[in-house]
């Protein structure tokens, strides 16, 4: 989106928030609703960060998370999330907030569509089509979220009002309806937003939703809905609706190909920077803008959300709670495309060397530069060089027993931190702007590739596809050499590819949890444990580095779902490093089937008389 747009997105949006469709506002009268402007405002509204949350502010303050630490793609010290030890309920915040702001949404769109029609001779034919699309559009995304989260939705009929009285009585006795009765409507709104929408914004208007977005986020669900039908054990698989629904999802992001609109980010670390905008990847994204927030923290980076994901040496008070995982930095392939349990030039010892790029995109390399600092966790390194100060100074950025005192005491507990997203404008007064990627078109290439691998049917157009993501990686286009193309057209050989190069391509950009939900996949990596290195003593960490053990003295095996098993080495390392030397920082649970949905709030079901929970809650 253009910066001035923003400008407009925000004044508008504010009124629309202050709006709320309520009967009290003047807005809610029949005095609104009559030209496109007013119902403009409205859709400004629906682009509020609150509504597609993800980061860690934008949950609410009593629980303060963000989705990749809800798997294995993450660690919180030797702390875990109440989701990961099954021990949540209806009044789980991420659901609350999930659920409340998803179906705010949908009333908000229904108020949209229904008030339509009356202002149709108020507004040209495309300006008319362009506010359908959007609402549609944004409706069909929330209850696509609804059904990922929650299972079954309950529908709310487009004709009724929660801001009218006797509206919101009757929705005191709705029900839920089957999630899979719905599925084909959500597509189906998903086709009718893309036929309404432009395929691109002039300069001088607020980028909303466009053909593109509509095709994407078509394929997105039909895709994870597709997957469950294929990979599911507990009573929902149907290998016929599986075949129609990867055919869905092939066929929109076959749309979204053809536009011709998009293409990858010549620079994949680049494309994460706080100072890119308007990428050419961007699908639908969400700018951020602490200066046209009108202080509302929804709309920035702000606090945990940035300082978790910052080493000591940042100069943030509280920071290194939210890191990369081992499991994901033993997931990411060496340089010639193999997992490295079966690489030829992984070393364990330095393992973030012979790494596909995007390891080192994604998690800080020992021993670099990091945010004017030198990173490196190794427990001999009791100073490094600050650039930002122009000298030596404490290496707080290792538990090391070397340094006295406590300000090196709460230092990544693994030796890891992010990279991706984070850099030096992530520093005082810890408060970022970038761009929320909420679809990008590297995605898209990937669920076209997907989907097509499960339908066995892979051709040229499916190599080409994930070649695309891959060589983007090296810093060369598909054409080209001097990265490691993807040949094999094995399903089975494709499919494992397939879900590395997920894992990799879109670590920390809160994709992982939907792909092990929907791979069904959650009740083995969330079963695991998290690892790290040795807490500050001298006789341990003299030990782990004095035997050889550094970083890592063993190999995992990798599966075919690119998890690491660390309960299982390869024939090069050290059989008992994950029980003698690596620390068991904290134990995953996860409860299947249960856990696949979330429970829904409490606040709902004490009101809702038809609506009972989720299994297990």
């Amino acid at each position: 989106m253009k910066r001035y747009s923003i400008i407009l997105l925000a004044l508008l949006s504010i009124a629309c928030t202050r709006m709320d469709l309520s009967p009290a506002d003047k807005a809610a009268s029949g005095n609104w609703f009559k030209n496109a402007e007013q119902f403009e405002m409205c859709l400004n509204a629906l682009l509020h960060h609150m509504y597609w949350p993800m980061e860690r502010n934008e949950w609410g303050d009593s629980e303060q998370i963000e989705l990749d630490l809800l798997t294995d793609d993450g660690t919180n010290r030797n702390s875990l999330s109440r989701f990961l030890t099954d021990g949540v309920d209806g009044s789980f915040p991420l659901s609350s907030q999930m659920w409340n702001i998803s179906y705010k949404g949908i009333n908000r769109c229904n108020k949209i569509l229904k008030m339509l029609p009356a202002a149709k001779g108020n507004m040209t034919e495309e300006k008319y089509n362009m506010i359908e699309g959007c609402a549609r559009f944004y409706r069909a995304c929330f209850y696509g979220r609804i059904i990922a989260h929650f299972g079954d939705p309950v529908v709310v009929p487009v004709e009724w009002d929660f801001d009218l009285p006797e509206d919101l009585e009757k929705a005191y006795s709705l029900e839920r309806t089957d999630r899979w009765e719905v599925t084909d409507w959500v597509i189906d709104e998903f086709e009718a937003a893309a036929a309404l929408l432009p395929k691109s914004y002039s300069s001088a208007e607020v980028a909303r939703a466009t053909k593109g977005a509509a095709y994407g986020m078509e394929a997105r669900f039909a895709l994870y809905c597709a997957s469950i039908r294929k990979w599911d054990t507990f009573g929902l698989a149907d290998e016929a609706e599986a075949t129609r629904l990867y055919e869905k999802a092939a066929e929109a992001a076959a749309n979204v190909m053809d536009l011709n609109v998009y293409y990858l980010h010549s620079d994949f670390g680049n494309l994460f920077r706080m100072s890119t905008k308007n990428s050419p990847e961007g699908i639908f994204i969400l700018p951020r803008s602490k200066a046209l927030s009108a202080e509302n923290k929804y709309e920035y980076l702000y606090k945990g959300a940035t300082t978790a994901k910052l080493p000591r040496l940042s100069g943030a008070s509280t920071c290194c709670t939210c890191c990369p995982s081992w499991d994901l930095l033993c997931a990411f392939y060496d340089d010639q495309g193999k997992p490295i349990d079966e690489s030829t030039v992984y070393n364990p010892k330095k393992p973030f060397e012979h790494r596909d790029p995007r390891c080192t995109y994604t998690i800080v390399e020992h021993g670099t530069e990091h945010l004017g600092v030198i990173y490196d966790p190794d427990f001999d390194k009791p100073e490094v060089w600050s650039s930002r100060e122009g000298k030596m100074v404490p290496n707080n950025d290792s538990r090391t027993y070397l340094i006295a005192g406590t300000g090196n005491q709460y230092a990544s507990f693994n030796g890891l931190v992010l990279r991706k997203h984070v850099d030096s404008d992530w520093l005082s007064p810890f408060e970022a702007e970038n761009d929320k990627l909420i679809l990008r078109y590297a995605d898209v290439l990937e669920i076209y590739a997907e989907a097509k691998i499960e339908l066995n049917d892979i051709d040229d157009s499916v190599l080409d596809a994930m070649n695309q993501v891959r060589a983007r990686a090296y810093g060369k286009t598909v054409s080209q050499t001097g990265y490691p193309k993807i040949t094999t057209t094995d399903q089975d050989g494709l499919r494992k590819i397939l879900r590395a190069e997920r894992r990799m391509e879109f670590a920390w950009e809160n994709r992982r949890l939907y792909d092990i939900w929907r791979w069904r996949i959650a009740e083995k990596v969330l079963n695991l444990a998290n690892y790290g290195l040795p807490a500050k003593s001298e006789t341990n960490q003299r030990r782990y580095k004095d035997d050889g053990m550094w970083f890592h003295g063993a190999v995992p095996q990798i599966d075919d779902d690119d998890c690491p098993l660390f309960a299982e080495t390869v024939a090069s390392g050290t059989a008992n490093f994950f029980t003698g030397y690596a620390v068991k920082l904290s134990q995953r649970k996860f409860i299947a089937p249960k856990s696949y949905l979330w429970p829904i709030p409490t606040t709902t079901t004490n009101v809702m008389k038809n609506i009972r929970n989720n299994e297990g809650y």
